[in-house]
Parts: structure tokens; sequence; C-alpha cells
């Protein structure tokens, strides 16, 4: 995330076509989030850029020429792109924390966890991170985002349009409280609950969203959640993902509901 240390021996730095080629090498053809830089390429073209991105990786020792005359993947390579490429379970996040910003992927196989994110100066290169554990990165993460600790009160879930919300949500910078509130309860009917959502947008120290995204084999299954916190109150947001469906959920949360989430959802 944001604030862990991340070391040379950590973190790895490959562009889109050398996090192809190796992910190929170890039989992966489903990367998320990686645009497939070899689209619309002759096979003679595609074979050509295969060799740069071999010699590329052979001078970063990402690539190792045997003296068998056979190619080896160093373990911190092979364990991170292996993790990036096979899992079977990732999660897409993306927030924003007093003024910082984070976007990119959790990659889990087992107990491991790769974070995959750009970096550089444009959309091709990526830096493959190992985190840890599941429940170290669960709990670095809700660190992070500085989510309240206070106990819930009384109030409870409320049921609204994601189209609507989005709206309000997007204008809320500029919208006052009680103009933002008064919104909320003509699509809730609850008063309270719409206030106490209303003061969370507008003094809202962090906010995201995540997908969580499951390979079943033939193709990734997702769902998707939001958040918004202020210092004393966090919101969670469930949305509807199909496009004819139109519903939200927003229900108040501690950091520790927020924490086991996370866990059962990169656990399961």
């Amino acid at each position: 995330m944001l604030t862990i240390p991340a070391s040379k021996q950590e973190t790895i730095t490959l562009d889109d076509k050398e996090f192809f080629f190796l992910a190929g090498i170890l039989g992966s053809d489903r990367l998320l989030g990686v645009k497939d830089p070899f689209s619309g390429y002759l096979t003679e073209e595609i074979a050509l850029e295969w060799e740069s991105a071999k010699t590329s990786l052979l001078e970063k020792n990402y690539l190792i020429l045997e003296d068998t005359g056979e190619l080896s993947i160093p373990p911190e390579v092979f364990s991170r792109v292996a993790v990036a490429g096979l899992a079977e379970r990732a999660c897409w996040l993306k927030y924003e924390h007093l003024g910082t910003s984070f976007e990119g992927y959790l990659h889990v196989v087992g107990d491991q966890v790769i974070q995959v994110c750009k970096c550089g100066v444009n959309d091709q290169q990526y830096a493959l991170t190992e985190l840890g554990t599941v429940e170290s990165t669960c709990q670095r993460l809700v660190n992070d985002l500085a989510l309240s600790e206070a106990p819930l009160g009384e109030i409870p879930a409320l049921l609204l349009s994601r189209k609507e919300f989005s709206d309000i949500f997007t204008s809320s910078a500029t919208a006052s409280g009680d103009a933002i509130a008064d919104r909320l309860a003509k699509l809730t009917d609850d008063a309270e609950g719409s206030l106490a959502l209303a003061k969370c947008m507008k003094n809202k120290v962090s906010s995201g969203e995540l997908q969580l995204s499951v390979w079943n084999e033939y193709r990734w299954e997702s769902q998707n959640a939001a958040f918004i916190s202020d210092e004393s109150m966090c919101w969670l947001l469930r949305m509807s993902l199909q496009g004819d469906q139109d519903w939200l959920t927003a229900a108040p949360a501690t950091r520790e509901h927020f924490y086991q989430m996370l866990m059962m959802w990169l656990k399961q």
C-alpha cells in the first residue's frame, strides 16, 4: 500500500511486454489490469517483440540463460509473476486518503499477496511488490485508510439508486451538508441516516472502491464495494454490477467490519 516500505528485493519493475513474456512462460493468459501489448500485431511482429522482451529481461537479470542454453527465472521474479499471473482471486483497489491516492491490484495465491500497480511516467511500467500474508496486508490497508474505530450507533442501512448516489457524491464537494442530506432523505425516506451519511461525505478523510474478482476456470466473476470515512464514522457501500440494475446499499461500518470483509474476500 502507500505506506508499505518496499526494498529493492521486495519490488520488481516490468514493462507490459516483459510482464506478458514472463507470464506466458508460466502459462498465464489472464493478467488482470494489464492490457495485451501484442493485440493487433502480426505473428512476425510478435516474434520480434518477444525476442526484444527476452533480451531486456536478460539484461535486468530477471531472466537467466543457463549453461545448458535453457532459460530460468530467478526465485524473487518467479514468485511475483506466478502469483500475479496464476492467481484465481484478486482485488482491484482505488482510494484517496488526505491528498494521497493509490490504484492497483492485490493478487492472492494461498496466503501470499502480490501488489501490482502502474509506475513511471506512462502506463506501460508495472511494479510488483510482495506484501506478505493476507492478514498482514488487510491490517496494513485499514491502517493506511485510518478508518474509524468508533462503535456503531443505531443507524440502519440505506437503500437507494446507484446512479442517484453517484451524482450526489460527485457534487458533494461543492454542495452544502444540508443539501446533500435532503437529497439522500428523498431517496431513502430516512432523515437521520441521510444526515449521518451527508456529514461523512462532507468531512471525509478517505474514500475508495474495491472490486473482488474470482476466476471460475472460464472467466472472472466480480463484486463491487466502496467506502467513505471521516474521523468518527465509516460507511460501506455495496452496489449492483449489472447494467440493468440500479441499486446501492450504504451501511455504517467499523474498521473491524472492513477488515473482516477484506479477510473474507481474500481468504475464501
